[in-house]
């Protein structure tokens, strides 16, 4: 299972997870590590993240780590071509 999902381009600790922003209605990619965020599973790259934490407060969200504000669905996989 490990070898289809996809480590974090940043910190390589810890694998990608797919989520809700619940309060902001949208989905993206989520590392529990170092709280990377991507809007895209697309844009996932070293230097494209936000910080899961200013994004969530930039959109009027001003306690993102409170239960409710994420909802993990699982780890991001891998596409199959």
């Amino acid at each position: 299972m490990n070898e289809n999902r996809i480590p974090c381009p940043r910190c390589g600790q810890d694998w990608l997870h797919d989520v809700r922003l619940v309060h902001l209605e949208q989905d993206a990619v989520f590392c529990p590590e170092c709280n990377a965020l991507w809007l895209t599973a697309d844009e996932v790259a070293a230097s494209t993240f936000r910080e899961y934490g200013a994004f969530m407060v930039e959109h009027g969200r001003p306690q993102p780590h409170a239960k409710g504000e994420l909802l993990i669905r699982g780890p991001l996989l891998k596409r199959r071509d």
